[in-house]
């Protein structure tokens, strides 16, 4: 599946939807994406329902951000992340270091 990165402000932060394959080949178009929304300085969130596969260069993205984030005091959090996304986050010990919700708690 292609790989899209759209994201959406709102009063109450930005939604960042990702969508695809998020590998070696896209971190590069994923990191400037997500970094430009980060740079509104608001809560984020991303959505990674979509997400069809995700390799360590994904999660490296999705760190930096969220620290990138947190610095200016705001949350970051990812919602509804696929099964790749959770078997990633499990492989490399990572759950723990993100806010995870689901759709319903963050109104569209």
């Amino acid at each position: 599946m292609e790989f899209s990165c759209t994201g959406r402000q709102s009063d109450r932060g930005v939604l960042l939807t990702v969508a695809g394959d998020v590998d070696l080949a896209i971190h590069t178009s994923f990191q400037a994406e997500a970094e430009a929304w980060a740079e509104k300085h608001t809560d984020m969130v991303v959505d990674l329902s979509g997400v069809t596969f995700m390799d360590s260069m994904g999660l490296r993205v999705l760190v930096d951000v969220m620290r990138q984030v947190g610095a200016t005091g705001h949350d970051f959090a990812l919602r509804d992340p696929s099964a790749p996304v959770l078997r990633l986050l499990e492989l490399a010990g990572a759950k723990s270091l993100f806010t995870v919700v689901g759709a319903q708690r963050i109104p569209a």
